[in-house]
């Protein structure tokens, strides 16, 4: 059994993305540890030293889940020291936690929400973070609250616009 070193989450032998965030299967490892550190951060350095910025970022949003600008911050720090020494990887939140937060406001909320918040913390793409959530919601067998659609509102304000056209004799 393996660990997804973006989220933490355990993962069986064979399978090419990571269930719970989508990671692919080549960044795997014992999450947190000194070693895998070690790894990411040559890996966003060596990214970032070759020009390619944008991919450093996006790595170490991945390896993180922290937003753009923090990740930008640390890539500009790593480039302006010109190398890993005295850096380091914040730890994310552990993935039990964050289950049990996006099932909450999935069902309070809605998807859109619990997509939104799941993006905020994992620093993935929306593609990547709306299968994980309804992965999570079907693994779970949980139904995402629905609220009310643009269409409903509409329909209440023709409904009603109609029956104040009748009681004024429009």
């Amino acid at each position: 059994m393996d660990y997804c070193r973006a989220c933490g989450a355990e993962v069986k032998d064979g399978v090419q993305r990571c269930p719970q965030c989508g990671s692919p299967i080549d960044s795997f490892g014992d999450p947190g540890s000194p070693a895998s550190d070690d790894v990411l951060l040559h890996e966003i350095w060596d990214l970032a030293k070759s020009g390619e910025v944008i991919d450093a970022i996006k790595r170490y949003r991945e390896a993180t889940g922290s937003d753009l600008r923090t990740a930008k911050d640390a890539v500009d720090r790593m480039l302006a020291s010109g190398g890993v020494s005295g850096h380091a990887l914040p730890q994310r939140p552990p993935v039990e936690h964050l289950e049990a937060e996006i099932l909450d406001i999935a069902q309070n909320q809605g998807k859109i929400a619990a997509i939104k918040r799941y993006r905020e913390v994992r620093g993935c793409g929306l593609k990547d973070a709306k299968e994980a959530v309804e992965a999570l919601l079907d693994q779970h067998g949980v139904k995402a609250h629905a609220g009310a659609g643009c269409a409903s509102v509409l329909l209440f304000a023709t409904a009603l616009g109609t029956g104040a056209g009748c009681w004024w004799g429009w």
